[in-house]
């Protein structure tokens, strides 16, 4: 369970941006913001069409974080959109969503005091982030888009990746338009059992004693009362998120929100994503158990959280090879034909 989001260069250079700012205009998006008495301000953006035919609709949830969703790098842009977006705008009207006080392009977000776990946020992320805003603002703008845009409402497909993947599943529980759903690196119990697993595992490598291993989960334990016992703390912190924040996400388990989902899910994980891939198999687990056959699950060997395949020699690191691109080209083979 990482604290930082999901982020993956882009050969930017290919499409003639490089150095440029990025604005959602040049790379084919319309801007859009709804003020919500609940929710507060939400930006969106929804792939430009001056076509009026009927496109399905791909809604994407990125990773953790107060990053733009592109980001200025001294070697280029980078972002946390893991999807080929340019090429999917032919067939998909995309839409992408603003964390709250996250604008579409800018710097990372870094820790302000050197050797701080605490990233540079805005006031209204650090106030208004939890997977309640996440759910709740996507609600709305699906719903939104559904009547004003040509959208084909046989196929609005959410993809989330990483903590989007901990958003999607209570979205298609909640919008009735949701057709698909697709996950990636996310988890199918609550977020907060990750460490305790990794915790476990390294003690049965032999990584750990069990006199330390228990320690720390003891000490997780602790960490965890003071989590639920103060549920909508901003100015606590643990791993790099608020209180809040980690409250929201584990207040429910995802796949029981899967179980209740009848429409075609699809859910890829690295093996050695030690953030959820144990509690992601037990995804499996109950859709076998309920007579369940809606579920597309697939497990990537050697790969990691952000689908890079690690080599290893006698045990030490050696070298690591993207795969997301033959990851997503798998999943929306499966989307065809789904």
């Amino acid at each position: 369970m990482k604290a930082t989001s999901t982020f993956v260069s882009l050969l930017i250079i290919q499409i003639g941006l490089f150095a440029q700012n990025i604005t959602p205009q040049l790379l084919g998006f319309d801007e859009y913001q709804i003020d919500s008495k609940k929710y507060g301000e939400i930006n969106y953006y929804i792939s430009s069409d001056t076509t009026s035919h009927l496109k399905p609709l791909l809604v994407y949830l990125d990773g953790s974080g107060a990053d733009p969703l592109f980001q200025k790098m001294e070697s280029g842009i980078a972002s946390t959109v893991v999807i080929d977006f340019q090429r999917l705008q032919t067939e998909y009207r995309i839409l992408f969503i603003s964390k709250p006080g996250i604008p579409f392009y800018g710097e990372r977000a870094s820790s302000p005091n050197p050797g701080s776990s605490i990233p540079h946020e805005p006031l209204d992320y650090t106030e208004r982030l939890s997977r309640d805003w996440r759910v709740g603002s996507a609600n709305l703008i699906i719903d939104r888009l559904v009547k004003e845009k040509s959208i084909d409402t046989s196929r609005i497909v959410v993809l989330g990746f990483s903590e989007g993947a901990q958003v999607a599943p209570k979205l298609a529980c909640e919008n009735e338009h949701v057709t698909h759903l697709m996950m990636f690196g996310g988890n199918g119990l609550n977020q907060l059992f990750d460490p305790i697993i990794t915790t476990r595992m390294k003690a049965s490598k032999g990584t750990l004693s069990e006199i330390e291993a228990q320690h720390q989960i003891d000490s997780l334990l602790l960490i965890y009362k003071d989590i639920y016992a103060n549920p909508t703390s901003t100015s606590d912190r643990w791993w790099g998120h608020t209180y809040k924040r980690w409250a929201s996400f584990s207040t429910t388990d995802p796949y029981q929100e899967l179980l209740t989902l009848d429409i075609p899910i699809y859910i890829a994980i690295g093996s050695l994503d030690e953030n959820s891939i144990l509690s992601a198999d037990y995804i499996q687990l109950e859709f076998i158990k309920n007579g369940k056959t809606n579920l597309t699950y697939k497990a990537y060997p050697n790969c990691d959280h952000q689908f890079n395949e690690i080599i290893t020699e006698n045990g030490e690191f050696t070298s690591a090879t993207s795969k997301i691109n033959a990851v997503m080209e798998t999943a929306f083979d499966w989307l065809k034909l789904n």
